[in-house]
């Protein structure tokens, strides 16, 4: 019988000092979690080739999201999961979060394999480029084959999931790799199968049922060594620590415990899943025990014993990841310097604007938000995305006024320092109204739960008592004329749906928004982004369309783009071109005609999605104010994939033009 020893995380975020609950006043970090696994891995045997005899595994969630996400893109930990060093990883869905050409380049400069063993790309009819289906280790003599598998719900939440990669069932996918992997006239002869998972807790369950990721306690009923699949699941996706009740013994975790998804878990699977952000670690052996002669499972896990290692404030560090991190941060700092967009007017962010008005800065950034999730709603069913946005004053900070002029990277974060995501609910018309009133009722207070809105129109009386504030909700259709109510929002329980994008703290009930509490998700807070992310990736891909609409066709690089970006470019030489000529007219002329082009970009639903769209099928080292390239090595050189062509230049940045237009109209106090 061989022992073989395994840690195992997942859905790791933060690099900076956290609390690990509101009510701590101590804080745990990275760099003490490193220091947990590196004093676990070093008591391992070494082998050969310096690596030690076990495995670290990881199951996905690494470059997003965290505020220093919002900077880098995810470039900042590639060099810290180099230094951590697991053997094998697989993709989370917010690994995709700034597009499949920037994750490629982030997988590329790790130091380790990455697989995707269930996504087949139907240009080439292969796993994705820069992917491996599986991988093949050897420990203490055994042959692990390694496979990972993703969740179909989750490819529906991400924004950026390339339309030409195809999922294919995960129990399908397991059984068709055994029959490979543990072929004994193969190439492979695999010993046991470990399957990396992004999913749910239930479709962890069902997968390991059906994939007879057996526990020692029912292989003999179950004729386990006779069938194909895999040996046991190592989760992700779930931001908390399961463990299934078929291990032999777990410290520091009740096995017995009721875990809400987990309740066909009769002690008769083998998954591990382990919480999250830098939080926790698995440790845990397996004891293999050979199978009768003839049988496809070469050995079968007999024991598995286990313990949760949660990091633990004043514990240890590591001295390396204290001093990487030092240097990685103050490039992050540096950036925060740099253009973000320009404004045309004054940024006003002060509470006294945003928490008791309709303010120009609210409605810019609902309307950026609008359009962040399209493509995952369609992909559901939602053929037109979403109808609108509800969020709240208190979600923009700074409490201050910004422009005109620059607004800066530094400045975005400062505005929208918040790292709960931006999630999707589905309401009924009673439930959009209890949530309008609600964030009126405590007006003229200066409080964070005053109503922000995109997509519709409220029409409100601040003289009317709390709870009968609102007159009328309406959905709004986008014209170059102003606003035009395109449907009324009856408040009505059941009925009609509206898809509403809005802050996953608004979502749990905070700040009196009850009304949105227990609400469908459409997408959820696991699968949502930061909104500080959310803006950079919109203002990110203004800049590159503006650069290519300025530097003309140029075939080599045209040669480099998708489609869909090819058109938008196109669409932007054209807007150039109109305004140009109508430059050259009457100064009269010129001032209707920006009045009317910022009309016409503040009323495309188009732009907002396209610009989007732009940063998640391109690569942005061209136009990005922090140069992941050289983070990633921890070298002084750039990333020259466009820029051989294209420097880096303000003169691409965006002009944003916030206004007021009477989307959110007090009665009381503004009756014409």
């Amino acid at each position: 019988m061989v022992t073989l020893p395994v840690l195992h995380f997942n859905d790791v975020y933060r690099v900076q000092p956290f609390r690990p609950s509101p009510s701590s006043k101590d804080t745990i970090d990275i760099t003490q979690w490193a220091a947990m696994l590196d004093d676990v891995r070093d008591e391992w045997a070494k082998r050969p080739d310096g690596k030690r005899e076990g495995l670290v595994l990881f199951s996905g969630d690494l470059f997003s999201p965290s505020t220093e996400s919002s900077v880098t893109r995810g470039s900042h930990m590639v060099p810290v999961i180099n230094e951590i060093g697991p053997d094998v990883s697989l993709t989370g869905n917010h690994d995709f979060d700034f597009g499949y050409p920037h994750l490629s380049k982030l997988m590329q400069d790790t130091n380790f394999p990455w697989i995707l063993s269930n996504i087949v790309d139907t240009k080439t009819s292969r796993i994705p480029e820069h992917l491996l289906e599986f991988v093949v280790l050897e420990r203490l003599g055994i042959r692990v084959g390694v496979i990972g598998l993703v969740e179909q719900e989750w490819i529906g939440t991400v924004p950026a999931w390339p339309t030409n990669f195809a999922y294919n069932d995960m129990a399908e996918t397991a059984i068709a790799l055994s029959q490979r992997l543990r072929d004994p006239n193969g190439e492979y002869k695999c010993d046991l199968i470990i399957a990396l998972t992004h999913a749910r807790i239930p479709n962890d369950v069902k997968l390991a049922k059906a994939i007879s990721a057996d526990s020692p306690a029912v292989q003999d009923k179950q004729l386990t060594a006779t069938k194909h699949g895999a040996d046991i699941i190592l989760g992700g996706h779930d931001h908390l620590y399961y463990i299934s009740r078929g291990v032999t013994s777990w410290e520091g975790y009740d096995i017995t415990q009721a875990v809400l998804g987990a309740e066909e878990d009769h002690g008769d699977v083998l998954i591990v899943k382990s919480g999250t952000d830098f939080r926790d670690l698995s440790e845990f052996t397996l004891e293999l025990e050979d199978t009768p002669k003839g049988s496809i499972r070469a050995k079968l896990i007999k024991s598995i014993r286990g313990k949760h290692h949660e990091t633990k404030p004043n514990s240890r560090s590591s001295e390396r990841i204290a001093s990487l991190l030092e240097d990685l941060l103050k490039s992050v700092s540096k950036s925060l310097k740099a253009p973000a967009c320009r404004t045309d007017v004054e940024f006003d962010c002060r509470s006294q604007t945003v928490r008791l008005n309709e303010s120009a800065s609210g409605n810019w950034f609902a309307d950026v938000l609008r359009h962040a999730y399209d493509d995952s709603l369609c992909l559901k069913g939602y053929t037109n995305g979403t109808d609108g946005v509800l969020i709240c004053g208190g979600t923009i900070r700074g409490d201050s006024t910004y422009g005109p002029g620059v607004i800066t990277l530094g400045d975005i974060l400062e505005i929208l320092p918040f790292e709960d995501p931006i999630v999707v609910l589905e309401l009924d018309g009673e439930s959009l109204w209890a949530a309008v009133e609600a964030g009126l009722s405590t007006w003229p207070a200066q409080e964070g739960r005053f109503p922000i809105v995109s997509g519709f129109r409220v029409s409100w009386d601040s003289r009317l008592p709390p709870g009968r504030r609102v007159l009328g909700i309406w959905l709004l259709n986008r014209t170059l004329g102003g606003l035009v109510d395109l449907e009324e929002v009856k408040r009505v329980r059941g009925g009609r749906k509206y898809s509403i994008v809005t802050r996953e703290y608004m979502a749990q009930g905070h700040d009196g928004f009850a009304a949105l509490k227990d609400q469908r998700y459409l997408v959820d807070d696991e699968s949502g982004q930061m909104m500080s992310a959310i803006v950079r990736k919109y203002l990110l891909g203004c800049r590159f369309v503006s650069r290519m609409a300025r530097v003309g066709p140029q075939e080599r690089i045209e040669k480099m783009l998708n489609a869909a970006t090819k058109e938008v470019i196109w669409r932007e030489i054209a807007r150039k071109d109109r305004y140009d000529k109508h430059s050259s007219a009457h100064k009269d002329i010129v001032s209707r005609w920006k009045h009317v082009a910022r009309l016409a970009l503040r009323w495309s639903r188009s732009h907002y999605r396209d610009h989007l769209r732009v940063t998640e099928k391109e690569h942005m080292s061209g136009v990005d104010c922090f140069d992941g390239s050289s983070v990633r090595s921890r070298k002084a050189h750039g990333d020259h994939d466009l820029k051989e062509t294209l420097d880096v230049s303000e003169e691409d940045i965006i002009t944003i033009h916030p206004f007021i237009d009477g989307r959110f109209k007090d009665e009381g106090r503004n009756p014409v």
